[in-house]
């Protein structure tokens, strides 16, 4: 959804959005039907129909399965797909409706005026930049901008609501600074929280808030944000709110009201020391892994092969790999890599310095995979002239410092790789001058 920029002064708050808040529960519970549906529906088809039917949409830059290969047949090669770095989790053991921190930001960060080094961390969806004691325990939704000294102020709200983060497995929340000067990023992450009285239907939400070194905006990346309708709680707000607590800006139709979000992006540009300009941005969250709440998958073709970062192949022909990663339960990403197989270890050689075939080797890559590595060249008398353990090395056609002279050589190599699978293989190569 695109719209135009819009620009809230705090004196400019509708009674109309109160009434959202009726309506907009009207409009919502018709879907949270076909929400219940889709999970059973879900539930059914197999992880495989996901990935191949949906493939094309779960693409992602950030995602990487690392660089193609290429290999002799059957040399093992590591495949490591990687997706950002790991965050750092925020015990919330018993803290509901509670406020964390302080942490580190990482770098100055200038809001609504002010320049802070610090943040908090609310567990019901916001970030401030004061310590709110009076807010700690407080849960219902209130409009913006709010003077009650019971409700959040100098805070972010990525949305506000009444989330529940000691039901299930901890941690929900997460933070790491990332980048370099001048363009570093903070990014806090709550990873499939539970809603608040839905936990047991499994109704979670999936949110970053991240702020921008030098620009001093801020960005609001929604995965998944759905609505409890069992909960009393279940308006949400999305925005910021100054100090004082009379100054504040929501996206439109997100302040105290019913909504949901997928896969939706906003962005709060400061135009002065209390105003903010919101516009809607391309979905582009920021590669952060949030504990155990990722898992990657890796497939040749349409096969299986695990559930792991990283995997040992051993390939006798080209093939293309490709790496899922499922993150908080939802988001789906992919990368391919392809290792490419020499299709026969080369027959002959010519070392005369031209920089072209000048060398003999066999082909492998990344040496960790193999833990026992014998390479030998024999002459055509039986006598071994060269001999290695690193299967990067090469023969440049010498003995000795000594040019050997042109003829038909054996060669013999034997390895053993990280799975205690071992091979061996001999042949000839022909040196030419």
């Amino acid at each position: 959804m695109e719209i135009n920029p819009v620009t809230i002064k705090h004196n400019e708050i509708s009674e109309a959005k109160v009434k959202l808040i009726s309506n907009n529960f009207t409009n919502f519970a018709g879907k949270m039907v076909l929400t219940s549906f889709m999970k059973s529906i879900i539930g059914i088809i197999s992880v495989f129909l996901v990935f191949i039917l949906f493939q094309p949409l779960f693409s992602y830059a950030q995602l990487d399965a690392g660089p193609n290969d290429t290999i002799n047949p059957g040399v093992p090669v590591n495949l490591t797909v990687t997706y950002g770095e790991i965050g750092i989790p925020v015990d919330t053991l018993l803290d509901d409706d509670f406020i964390f921190g302080p942490y580190p930001v990482g770098f100055n960060f200038t809001f609504f005026g002010n320049t802070y080094n610090k943040f908090y961390i609310g567990s019901n969806g916001f970030v401030s930049f004061s310590p709110n004691p009076s807010a700690a325990g407080r849960r219902a939704t209130f409009i913006v901008p709010s003077s009650n000294p019971f409700d959040p102020k100098n805070a972010i709200f990525g949305p506000y609501f009444d989330f529940d983060p000691n039901y299930g497995p901890r941690p929900y929340i997460f933070y790491l600074t990332l980048g370099q000067l001048p363009a570093r990023k903070l990014v806090v992450m709550w990873c499939q929280v539970p809603l608040f009285r839905c936990e047991q239907e499994d109704s979670t939400a999936t949110f970053q808030i991240i702020l921008n070194e030098g620009s001093n905006t801020i960005e609001n990346h929604i995965f998944h944000k759905p609505v409890c309708l069992d909960s009393t709680f279940d308006a949400a707000i999305l925005g910021v709110q100054g100090l004082s607590g009379f100054i504040g800006f929501t996206v439109p139709g997100r302040n105290a009201t019913i909504w949901t979000a997928e896969r939706e992006s906003w962005l709060y540009t400061p135009v002065s020391v209390d105003t903010f300009k919101i516009t809607s941005i391309p979905f582009n969250p920021q590669s952060m892994v949030p504990g155990n709440k990722i898992v990657y998958t890796w497939y040749q073709g349409h096969d299986f092969i695990a559930n792991s970062q990283t995997i040992t192949v051993t390939p006798k022909q080209t093939t293309t790999y490709t790496a899922y990663v499922n993150l908080c339960d939802g988001e789906v990403f992919h990368d391919s890599v392809t290792v490419v197989v020499h299709p026969a270890i080369p027959d002959a050689f010519t070392p005369n310095g031209d920089g072209l075939n000048d060398n003999f080797r066999i082909l492998g890559v990344e040496p960790e995979n193999i833990t026992k590595f014998n390479f030998q060249i024999y002459n055509r008398w039986g006598q071994l002239i060269f001999y290695t353990t690193n299967i990067l090395d090469t023969w440049d056609g010498t003995y000795k410092g000594g040019k050997c002279p042109p003829g038909v050589y054996v060669w013999v190599i034997y390895y053993e790789d990280n799975k205690k699978q071992k091979v061996s293989n001999k042949g000839t190569v022909t040196l030419v001058r």
